[in-house]
């Protein structure tokens, strides 16, 4: 039997005004492709998926991310040995405020015939 992955959903609230720089930082991340997924390698993730959600009086960054091992995958993004690390807790640091907050893993299913 395969071993299982982890997966987290967490969302941080994003500082009024700074909705655009964000969406610009993640369109610079697509266009350099090929840093994140040496990235992505590096910290043992298999998908990183950003969301941005606007409500009456807030908008928030969500983050979906699936690894082996999830701690193993934050310590070495910690680690900031790409530059892509460092300048996205940089823009992190820049457009969010207050903490991180984890939702709740209720169902997480993987096809084993797609991996």
């Amino acid at each position: 039997m395969a071993t299982m992955s982890e997966v987290l959903l967490a969302r941080a609230r994003i500082c009024p005004g700074k909705i655009d720089r964000l969406r610009a930082w993640f369109e610079e991340l697509h266009e350099r492709e090929s840093d994140v997924i040496e990235t992505l390698q590096h910290e043992g993730v298999y998908p990183e998926t950003a969301f941005i959600q606007s409500l009456d009086h807030a908008a928030y960054l969500y983050l979906y991310m699936e690894a082996e091992d999830l701690k193993e995958a934050d310590e070495a993004g910690d680690n900031e040995e790409y530059d892509n690390d460092e300048k996205h807790h940089e823009l992190l640091r820049e457009t969010l405020t207050g903490e991180w907050e984890e939702l709740e893993t209720v169902g997480h299913f993987t096809n084993p015939f797609l991996r």
